[in-house]
């Protein structure tokens, strides 16, 4: 049986599940009511260690006071996924386990040193009764009625040495070119399954002695500590960088790539500027000529070639009815070369671009929530804007048609 138990602490040793199978007249010795109470525990324990995984789950704080340390309760699940309920403080002696090897070496100077404080699953048997002999040659002799699910602290010397995991995280330009579920079948399949690191135990703090073997500064609480990621605060982490975040909704350019008559272009964004409305209150500041960019397309004249140039205006914005407006006001001095002067976009139409740098372009903080920047990705030319990532940039395009010769002004462009 013992060796069995150490086996189902490896995570890649798992064994055969087997429950009772009762009927009429069945015998029933400690085996069987053992396997009975194992079939339950070592389920729960497979879920916890393959799936939920170990670490701390909640308190366990090391704290220290007058110069002693203690462990606030909390609970914790170890590498075998046996749960640990630590249901009042405790102080821990802080007096690191040796070998016996150690032990006989001579005593070294004295140093600064590290310790590491690990808690432990440990299986405490109560209730001791005294069973008489059931044979003449036997003496009585006493058992426990109770095993108890308790734990311990040990203090263990520091080591450099930590288990490294490898984060799922495509790093190479192959892995990178796999699709998500191709990418983790592959990793997960090179990983194998998971096993206990050396010490097997849960490490909730490193602790620092001086020469004088006094407590030294405050325990280092998490750069060895393991913790479980549970649903809850998994949720509330991607909530917190991903979720409720300010998106696009609206424009005033009807939609993306749009074919827009001269006279729709004169009436709204030529006279009006540009519109766009956001869900959540944005920090006007984030959104200035920086960020939010209105461009044309032009010809070269010496090289024949078309690029974008950006149109100089002003940008501004407002909090009107739960929405942000920004604004872009078309400079008038180009207002007035490209209506009344020769222009290329007057004559031939003209292709313009609307470019929001959202990863510069935050929200307004609130309620105790961090400001986020713009959920900008325009996929599809859908609103509203994003796909559940901060930043990612805005851009949507527009086309204008030719002015109409019969509503040019004669006398101005000295054109009938």
């Amino acid at each position: 049986m013992e060796n069995k138990k150490e086996k189902q602490c490896d995570a890649c040793m798992i064994s055969d599940f087997e429950r009772n199978n009762y009927f009429h007249g069945k015998l029933m010795t400690v085996r069987d009511f053992f396997a009975e109470q194992c079939y339950f525990n070592e389920k729960r324990w497979l879920i916890n260690r393959m799936v939920n995984g170990w670490g701390v789950v909640c308190g366990l704080d090391v704290v220290a006071r007058n110069g002693k340390i203690f462990v606030t309760p909390g609970l914790a699940i170890d590498c075998c996924g046996r749960e640990i309920l630590v249901c009042e403080e405790r102080e821990v002696e802080l007096v690191p386990q040796e070998s016996q090897c150690e032990k006989l070496k001579q005593e070294k100077p004295k140093e600064e040193r590290k310790l590491i404080i690990c808690l432990e699953f440990f299986e405490c048997k109560t209730e001791p009764i005294s069973l008489p002999p059931i044979a003449c040659d036997q003496k009585e002799k006493c058992e426990f009625n109770r095993i108890r699910d308790s734990f311990k602290f040990t203090v263990l010397p520091y080591s450099e040495q930590e288990s490294q995991r490898t984060p799922f995280c495509p790093q190479t330009k192959e892995e990178k070119e796999k699709t998500l579920h191709q990418y983790l079948c592959d990793k997960l399949r090179q990983e194998g399954c998971p096993e206990c690191p050396e010490p097997p135990c849960i490490i909730l703090a490193i602790v620092t002695l001086d020469e004088d073997g006094n407590l030294k500064g405050e325990p280092d609480h998490c750069s060895r500590r393991r913790l479980v990621y549970n649903n809850p605060l998994l949720y509330d982490l991607i909530h917190c960088f991903h979720g409720d975040l300010p998106h696009v909704i609206d424009m005033n350019w009807q939609e993306n790539g749009a074919q827009i008559k001269w006279q729709d272009f004169e009436d709204g964004i030529y006279k009006n500027g540009l519109k766009v409305n956001f869900d959540k209150e944005m920090n006007g500041e984030t959104i200035n000529s920086e960020t939010f960019l209105f461009l044309v397309k032009m010809e070269d004249a010496d090289t024949g070639n078309f690029v974008y140039e950006q149109i100089p205006g002003t940008v501004s914005s407002s909090w009107n009815n739960g929405q942000t407006v920004a604004s872009f006001e078309i400079e008038s001095a180009w207002l007035i070369d490209v209506y009344f002067g020769y222009s290329r976009i007057r004559e031939k139409g003209g292709e313009f671009k609307v470019v929001l740098k959202s990863d510069f372009i935050m929200s307004v903080a609130e309620n105790g929530k961090p400001a986020r920047a713009l959920d900008g990705n325009f996929i599809g030319g859908e609103l509203p804007s994003g796909n559940g990532t901060q930043g990612g940039d805005f851009e949507s395009w527009f086309f204008v048609e030719p002015k109409p010769e019969k509503t040019s002004r004669k006398g101005r462009t000295g054109k009938k």
